[in-house]
Protein backbone atom coordinates (compact mmCIF):
# COMPACT_ATOMS: atom_id res chain seq x y z
CA UNK A 1 0.00 0.00 0.00
CA UNK A 2 1.70 3.42 -0.76
CA UNK A 3 -0.44 7.00 0.10
CA UNK A 4 2.19 9.16 -2.23
CA UNK A 5 -0.40 9.77 -5.23
CA UNK A 6 -3.06 11.54 -5.83
CA UNK A 7 -6.00 10.09 -8.37
CA UNK A 8 -7.59 12.43 -10.54
CA UNK A 9 -10.95 10.43 -12.58
CA UNK A 10 -11.77 12.43 -15.40
CA UNK A 11 -15.24 11.67 -16.38
CA UNK A 12 -15.90 15.01 -18.74
CA UNK A 13 -14.95 13.57 -21.47
CA UNK A 14 -17.28 10.05 -21.37
CA UNK A 15 -20.25 10.04 -23.85
CA UNK A 16 -23.65 8.48 -22.23
CA UNK A 17 -24.78 5.56 -24.39
CA UNK A 18 -27.59 7.58 -26.48
CA UNK A 19 -29.81 4.21 -26.72
CA UNK A 20 -29.87 3.27 -23.17
CA UNK A 21 -30.03 6.78 -21.04
CA UNK A 22 -29.07 10.30 -22.60
CA UNK A 23 -28.73 12.07 -19.48
CA UNK A 24 -26.97 9.66 -17.09
CA UNK A 25 -23.23 10.23 -17.33
CA UNK A 26 -21.52 7.32 -18.44
CA UNK A 27 -19.95 6.38 -15.43
CA UNK A 28 -22.74 5.44 -13.45
CA UNK A 29 -23.89 2.89 -16.05
CA UNK A 30 -25.25 -0.13 -14.20
CA UNK A 31 -22.65 -3.37 -14.27
CA UNK A 32 -23.36 -6.92 -13.28
CA UNK A 33 -26.69 -6.73 -11.11
CA UNK A 34 -25.29 -4.41 -8.45
CA UNK A 35 -22.31 -2.22 -9.51
CA UNK A 36 -21.56 0.84 -11.40
CA UNK A 37 -18.94 1.73 -14.07
CA UNK A 38 -17.22 4.21 -11.71
CA UNK A 39 -17.24 1.64 -8.96
CA UNK A 40 -14.39 -0.01 -10.77
CA UNK A 41 -12.59 2.86 -11.42
CA UNK A 42 -13.20 4.51 -7.89
CA UNK A 43 -12.32 1.41 -5.90
CA UNK A 44 -8.84 0.02 -8.24
CA UNK A 45 -7.57 3.51 -6.70
CA UNK A 46 -8.23 2.99 -3.22
CA UNK A 47 -7.20 -0.51 -2.96
CA UNK A 48 -3.72 1.10 -4.00
CA UNK A 49 -4.06 3.17 -0.99
CA UNK A 50 -5.06 6.30 -2.65
CA UNK A 51 -5.75 8.97 -0.01
CA UNK A 52 -6.80 11.95 -2.34
CA UNK A 53 -9.06 11.22 -5.20
CA UNK A 54 -10.63 14.07 -7.85
CA UNK A 55 -13.55 13.75 -9.56
CA UNK A 56 -13.93 15.95 -12.77
CA UNK A 57 -17.07 16.21 -12.88
CA UNK A 58 -19.49 16.93 -16.31
CA UNK A 59 -22.47 19.31 -16.28
CA UNK A 60 -24.62 16.25 -15.51
CA UNK A 61 -23.76 14.69 -12.49
CA UNK A 62 -26.61 13.93 -9.93
CA UNK A 63 -26.65 10.51 -10.24
CA UNK A 64 -22.54 10.22 -9.69
CA UNK A 65 -23.11 12.54 -6.30
CA UNK A 66 -26.32 10.36 -5.37
CA UNK A 67 -24.19 7.15 -5.73
CA UNK A 68 -20.97 8.09 -4.30
CA UNK A 69 -22.07 10.79 -2.06
CA UNK A 70 -19.18 11.01 1.25
CA UNK A 71 -17.38 7.97 -0.63
CA UNK A 72 -17.77 6.14 2.63
CA UNK A 73 -18.10 2.68 1.07
CA UNK A 74 -14.47 3.26 -0.48
CA UNK A 75 -13.29 4.77 2.99
CA UNK A 76 -12.56 8.18 1.45
CA UNK A 77 -15.05 10.42 4.09
CA UNK A 78 -11.75 11.46 5.72
CA UNK A 79 -11.50 15.00 7.51
CA UNK A 80 -8.60 16.24 6.02
CA UNK A 81 -7.79 13.87 2.47
CA UNK A 82 -10.21 11.86 0.67
CA UNK A 83 -12.86 12.60 -1.92
CA UNK A 84 -13.03 15.84 -3.88
CA UNK A 85 -15.96 16.78 -6.20
CA UNK A 86 -14.67 19.15 -8.74
CA UNK A 87 -17.35 20.10 -10.83
CA UNK A 88 -17.47 22.21 -13.99
CA UNK A 89 -17.07 25.91 -14.09
CA UNK A 90 -20.47 28.05 -15.24
CA UNK A 91 -18.21 29.06 -18.27
CA UNK A 92 -17.45 26.07 -19.21
CA UNK A 93 -20.55 24.23 -19.49
CA UNK A 94 -21.66 27.88 -21.61
CA UNK A 95 -18.56 27.66 -23.74
CA UNK A 96 -17.57 24.08 -23.80
CA UNK A 97 -14.08 23.24 -24.21
CA UNK A 98 -12.40 20.42 -25.95
CA UNK A 99 -9.87 17.98 -24.80
CA UNK A 100 -8.90 17.29 -20.72
CA UNK A 101 -5.99 20.09 -20.54
CA UNK A 102 -8.04 22.82 -19.16
CA UNK A 103 -9.83 20.97 -16.88
CA UNK A 104 -6.64 19.75 -15.14
CA UNK A 105 -4.88 23.17 -15.30
CA UNK A 106 -8.28 24.88 -13.73
CA UNK A 107 -7.61 21.88 -10.61
CA UNK A 108 -3.79 22.06 -10.21
CA UNK A 109 -4.76 23.38 -6.92
CA UNK A 110 -5.72 19.95 -5.79
CA UNK A 111 -2.73 18.68 -6.88
CA UNK A 112 -0.08 21.21 -5.27
CA UNK A 113 -1.80 21.45 -1.87
CA UNK A 114 -1.37 17.46 -2.21
CA UNK A 115 1.71 17.60 -1.81
CA UNK A 116 2.39 13.63 -3.51
CA UNK A 117 5.01 12.74 -5.59
CA UNK A 118 2.82 11.39 -8.48
CA UNK A 119 -0.56 11.60 -9.66
CA UNK A 120 -2.45 8.25 -11.48
CA UNK A 121 -4.97 10.20 -14.31
CA UNK A 122 -7.61 7.58 -15.27
CA UNK A 123 -10.90 7.88 -17.44
CA UNK A 124 -14.21 6.32 -16.29
CA UNK A 125 -14.89 3.74 -18.83
CA UNK A 126 -13.04 0.86 -17.94
CA UNK A 127 -14.10 -2.39 -16.53
CA UNK A 128 -11.24 -4.23 -14.48
CA UNK A 129 -9.41 -4.49 -11.51
CA UNK A 130 -5.99 -3.54 -11.86
CA UNK A 131 -2.82 -3.61 -8.83
CA UNK A 132 -1.73 0.03 -9.05
CA UNK A 133 1.09 -0.67 -6.83
CA UNK A 134 2.28 -2.77 -9.60
CA UNK A 135 2.10 -0.44 -11.75
CA UNK A 136 3.78 2.11 -9.00
CA UNK A 137 6.99 -0.74 -8.52
CA UNK A 138 7.22 -0.84 -12.60
CA UNK A 139 7.45 3.07 -12.74
CA UNK A 140 9.94 3.50 -9.85
CA UNK A 141 11.77 0.74 -11.24
CA UNK A 142 12.26 2.17 -14.74
CA UNK A 143 12.62 5.87 -12.65
CA UNK A 144 9.91 6.59 -15.41
CA UNK A 145 8.58 10.61 -15.78
CA UNK A 146 5.35 9.00 -17.30
CA UNK A 147 3.85 5.17 -17.04
CA UNK A 148 1.29 4.37 -19.73
CA UNK A 149 -1.03 1.39 -19.13
CA UNK A 150 -1.46 -0.73 -22.04
CA UNK A 151 -3.00 -3.97 -23.20
CA UNK A 152 -1.76 -6.17 -26.27
CA UNK A 153 -4.90 -7.46 -28.02
CA UNK A 154 -5.92 -10.56 -29.44
CA UNK A 155 -8.20 -9.80 -32.12
CA UNK A 156 -8.82 -7.18 -34.73
CA UNK A 157 -11.93 -5.14 -33.91
CA UNK A 158 -14.02 -2.06 -35.03
CA UNK A 159 -12.82 0.32 -32.73
CA UNK A 160 -10.63 3.27 -32.55
CA UNK A 161 -7.88 3.91 -30.00
CA UNK A 162 -4.26 4.94 -28.92
CA UNK A 163 -1.06 2.79 -29.89
CA UNK A 164 1.96 2.33 -28.17
CA UNK A 165 4.93 1.73 -29.85
CA UNK A 166 7.26 -0.39 -27.59
CA UNK A 167 10.99 0.14 -28.19
CA UNK A 168 12.74 -3.40 -28.56
CA UNK A 169 16.20 -2.29 -27.45
CA UNK A 170 14.91 -0.41 -24.19
CA UNK A 171 12.62 -2.72 -22.78
CA UNK A 172 8.97 -0.95 -21.86
CA UNK A 173 10.16 2.28 -23.63
CA UNK A 174 7.11 3.82 -25.51
CA UNK A 175 8.85 5.53 -28.80
CA UNK A 176 5.36 6.62 -30.80
CA UNK A 177 1.73 6.93 -29.74
CA UNK A 178 -0.46 6.82 -32.30
CA UNK A 179 -4.28 6.95 -33.07
CA UNK A 180 -5.77 4.27 -34.68
CA UNK A 181 -9.12 4.30 -36.42
CA UNK A 182 -9.04 0.68 -35.82
CA UNK A 183 -7.43 -1.61 -33.76
CA UNK A 184 -5.52 -4.48 -35.18
CA UNK A 185 -4.37 -8.28 -33.07
CA UNK A 186 -1.38 -7.51 -31.73
CA UNK A 187 -1.31 -3.91 -31.40
CA UNK A 188 -0.49 -2.22 -27.68
CA UNK A 189 -3.90 -0.12 -26.84
CA UNK A 190 -3.71 2.06 -24.26
CA UNK A 191 -5.68 1.97 -21.49
CA UNK A 192 -6.75 5.20 -20.32
CA UNK A 193 -4.50 5.27 -17.27
CA UNK A 194 -1.69 7.17 -16.21
CA UNK A 195 1.15 7.05 -13.72
CA UNK A 196 3.31 10.20 -13.87
CA UNK A 197 5.49 12.49 -11.31
CA UNK A 198 3.57 15.26 -10.26
CA UNK A 199 6.46 17.64 -10.89
CA UNK A 200 6.38 16.58 -14.51
CA UNK A 201 2.38 16.81 -14.59
CA UNK A 202 2.03 20.33 -13.57
CA UNK A 203 5.17 21.73 -15.70
CA UNK A 204 3.42 19.68 -18.29
CA UNK A 205 -0.44 20.91 -17.99
CA UNK A 206 0.81 24.85 -17.42
CA UNK A 207 3.47 25.00 -21.16
CA UNK A 208 0.59 23.31 -22.62
CA UNK A 209 -2.36 25.33 -21.32
CA UNK A 210 -0.61 28.54 -22.02
CA UNK A 211 0.50 26.98 -25.80
CA UNK A 212 -3.38 26.43 -26.42
CA UNK A 213 -3.19 22.88 -26.24
CA UNK A 214 -6.52 20.62 -25.32
CA UNK A 215 -5.00 16.85 -25.25
CA UNK A 216 -3.09 15.81 -22.68
CA UNK A 217 -2.13 12.72 -25.08
CA UNK A 218 -1.87 14.02 -27.87
CA UNK A 219 -0.16 17.72 -27.29
CA UNK A 220 1.68 16.51 -24.72
CA UNK A 221 2.61 12.85 -24.60
CA UNK A 222 2.90 12.39 -27.98
CA UNK A 223 4.75 15.52 -28.85
CA UNK A 224 7.52 15.44 -26.39
CA UNK A 225 7.46 11.39 -26.45
CA UNK A 226 11.21 11.63 -27.15
CA UNK A 227 12.18 14.38 -24.16
CA UNK A 228 10.26 12.52 -21.78
CA UNK A 229 10.81 9.11 -19.89
CA UNK A 230 7.68 7.57 -21.20
CA UNK A 231 7.02 3.63 -20.06
CA UNK A 232 4.53 1.01 -21.21
CA UNK A 233 2.66 -0.94 -18.46
CA UNK A 234 1.70 -4.24 -20.37
CA UNK A 235 -1.59 -5.34 -18.19
CA UNK A 236 -2.43 -8.68 -18.98
CA UNK A 237 -5.69 -9.00 -16.74
CA UNK A 238 -9.41 -8.91 -18.28
CA UNK A 239 -10.04 -5.31 -18.94
CA UNK A 240 -12.81 -3.80 -21.12
CA UNK A 241 -13.53 -0.69 -21.81
CA UNK A 242 -17.70 0.78 -22.18
CA UNK A 243 -18.00 3.30 -25.41
CA UNK A 244 -21.35 1.62 -26.86
CA UNK A 245 -24.45 -0.27 -26.70
CA UNK A 246 -22.35 -3.45 -27.99
CA UNK A 247 -19.52 -3.14 -25.71
CA UNK A 248 -21.86 -2.84 -22.38
CA UNK A 249 -23.93 -5.82 -23.35
CA UNK A 250 -20.91 -7.80 -24.10
CA UNK A 251 -18.89 -7.15 -20.74
CA UNK A 252 -22.02 -7.58 -18.68
CA UNK A 253 -22.58 -10.86 -20.41
CA UNK A 254 -18.61 -11.71 -19.87
CA UNK A 255 -19.38 -11.94 -15.79
CA UNK A 256 -21.75 -14.64 -16.27
CA UNK A 257 -18.16 -16.60 -16.96
CA UNK A 258 -17.16 -17.51 -13.09
CA UNK A 259 -13.26 -16.77 -14.09
CA UNK A 260 -14.13 -13.41 -14.90
CA UNK A 261 -16.72 -13.18 -12.25
CA UNK A 262 -14.06 -14.05 -9.93
CA UNK A 263 -10.89 -12.09 -11.57
CA UNK A 264 -13.13 -8.73 -11.41
CA UNK A 265 -14.91 -9.32 -8.20
CA UNK A 266 -13.50 -11.52 -5.52
CA UNK A 267 -9.65 -11.34 -6.27
CA UNK A 268 -8.73 -11.25 -2.72
CA UNK A 269 -9.76 -9.44 0.29
CA UNK A 270 -7.06 -6.42 -0.60
CA UNK A 271 -8.69 -6.04 -4.42
CA UNK A 272 -12.18 -5.63 -3.76
CA UNK A 273 -14.84 -3.62 -5.99
CA UNK A 274 -16.77 -1.66 -3.58
CA UNK A 275 -20.59 0.30 -4.56
CA UNK A 276 -23.10 1.78 -2.62
CA UNK A 277 -24.47 -0.14 0.05
CA UNK A 278 -27.94 -1.00 -0.29
CA UNK A 279 -29.85 -3.61 2.32
CA UNK A 280 -32.21 -5.79 -0.12
CA UNK A 281 -33.91 -8.97 0.64
CA UNK A 282 -32.72 -11.98 -1.15
CA UNK A 283 -34.33 -13.04 -4.37
CA UNK A 284 -37.41 -14.79 -4.45
CA UNK A 285 -38.24 -17.63 -7.25
CA UNK A 286 -41.31 -19.19 -6.99
CA UNK A 287 -42.31 -22.67 -7.38
CA UNK A 288 -42.64 -22.16 -11.51
CA UNK A 289 -39.58 -20.21 -12.27
CA UNK A 290 -36.27 -21.84 -13.69
CA UNK A 291 -33.38 -19.75 -13.76
CA UNK A 292 -29.81 -20.95 -15.44
CA UNK A 293 -26.41 -19.28 -16.37
CA UNK A 294 -27.91 -15.76 -15.10
CA UNK A 295 -26.81 -13.06 -12.30
CA UNK A 296 -29.57 -11.93 -10.24
CA UNK A 297 -29.46 -9.25 -7.96
CA UNK A 298 -31.39 -9.22 -4.45
CA UNK A 299 -35.34 -8.39 -4.57
CA UNK A 300 -36.16 -9.72 -7.07
CA UNK A 301 -38.97 -11.86 -7.83
CA UNK A 302 -38.83 -14.74 -10.20
CA UNK A 303 -42.07 -16.56 -11.63
CA UNK A 304 -41.09 -17.24 -15.46
CA UNK A 305 -38.14 -18.29 -17.13
CA UNK A 306 -34.93 -16.37 -16.86
CA UNK A 307 -31.60 -17.63 -19.40
CA UNK A 308 -28.21 -16.02 -20.36
CA UNK A 309 -29.43 -12.80 -18.48
CA UNK A 310 -28.56 -10.01 -15.85
CA UNK A 311 -31.23 -8.64 -13.34
CA UNK A 312 -30.46 -6.30 -11.22
CA UNK A 313 -32.36 -5.09 -8.09
CA UNK A 314 -36.27 -5.45 -7.48
CA UNK A 315 -36.95 -6.91 -10.98
CA UNK A 316 -40.28 -8.53 -11.21
CA UNK A 317 -40.75 -11.67 -13.89
CA UNK A 318 -43.75 -12.40 -14.32
CA UNK A 319 -45.88 -15.93 -15.00
CA UNK A 320 -44.38 -17.70 -18.07
CA UNK A 321 -42.40 -14.62 -18.99
CA UNK A 322 -39.25 -15.88 -20.96
CA UNK A 323 -36.05 -14.05 -20.69
CA UNK A 324 -33.12 -14.99 -22.75
CA UNK A 325 -29.61 -12.85 -23.10
CA UNK A 326 -30.63 -9.75 -21.59
CA UNK A 327 -30.04 -7.30 -19.14
CA UNK A 328 -33.22 -5.85 -17.18
CA UNK A 329 -32.18 -3.09 -14.90
CA UNK A 330 -33.60 -2.47 -11.30
CA UNK A 331 -37.19 -1.65 -10.50
CA UNK A 332 -38.28 -3.24 -13.72
CA UNK A 333 -41.28 -5.49 -14.87
CA UNK A 334 -42.12 -8.22 -17.36
CA UNK A 335 -45.26 -8.82 -17.40
CA UNK A 336 -47.19 -12.11 -17.62
CA UNK A 337 -46.52 -14.16 -20.56
CA UNK A 338 -43.92 -11.85 -22.49
CA UNK A 339 -40.77 -12.92 -24.18
CA UNK A 340 -37.62 -10.89 -24.15
CA UNK A 341 -34.28 -11.15 -26.46
CA UNK A 342 -30.99 -9.95 -26.66
CA UNK A 343 -32.45 -6.63 -25.03
CA UNK A 344 -31.32 -3.89 -22.93
CA UNK A 345 -33.83 -2.69 -20.71
CA UNK A 346 -33.36 0.40 -18.32
CA UNK A 347 -34.66 1.13 -15.22
CA UNK A 348 -38.12 1.66 -14.29
CA UNK A 349 -39.16 0.03 -17.59
CA UNK A 350 -42.47 -1.39 -18.10
CA UNK A 351 -42.91 -4.84 -20.03
CA UNK A 352 -46.81 -5.64 -21.08
CA UNK A 353 -48.01 -9.26 -20.50
CA UNK A 354 -47.45 -11.12 -24.11
CA UNK A 355 -45.48 -8.85 -25.31
CA UNK A 356 -42.35 -9.70 -27.46
CA UNK A 357 -39.39 -7.68 -28.17
CA UNK A 358 -35.70 -9.39 -29.62
CA UNK A 359 -32.37 -7.54 -30.96
CA UNK A 360 -29.58 -9.49 -32.19
CA UNK A 361 -26.16 -10.72 -30.27
CA UNK A 362 -24.41 -8.25 -31.90
CA UNK A 363 -27.21 -4.30 -32.16
CA UNK A 364 -29.49 -5.41 -28.81
CA UNK A 365 -32.43 -3.81 -28.36
CA UNK A 366 -32.28 -1.13 -26.31
CA UNK A 367 -35.28 0.06 -24.00
CA UNK A 368 -35.27 3.82 -22.30
CA UNK A 369 -35.58 4.75 -18.64
CA UNK A 370 -39.55 4.14 -17.39
CA UNK A 371 -40.63 3.23 -20.82
CA UNK A 372 -43.59 0.98 -21.25
CA UNK A 373 -43.70 -1.50 -24.45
Amino acid sequence: MNSNMIGLINMREDHPLQEINDTRPLSTLPIGGKYRLIDFTLSNMVNAGIENVGLLLSSQSRSVLDHIRSGKEWGLAHKGDGLFYLPEERADIEHPVEGDISAYYKNLILVQRAGKRYALLSGCDMVQNIDYDKVLHFHRHHNADVTLIYQQQKYDFDREGYVLTIDDVCPDRVTAIEAKPEVKAGDNLYQRGILIDCDVFQHCIRRAYARGYTHFITDVLQRNVDRLRIFGYNYQGYAKRIDSVNSYFQVNMDLRDSRIWHELLLKDMDHRIYTKIKDEAPAKYMEESHVSNSLVANGCIIEGRVENSILFRRVKVGKNAVIRNSIIMQHSVVGDDAQLDYVVCDKNTVIQPEAVLSGSHDNPLCIGKRSVR
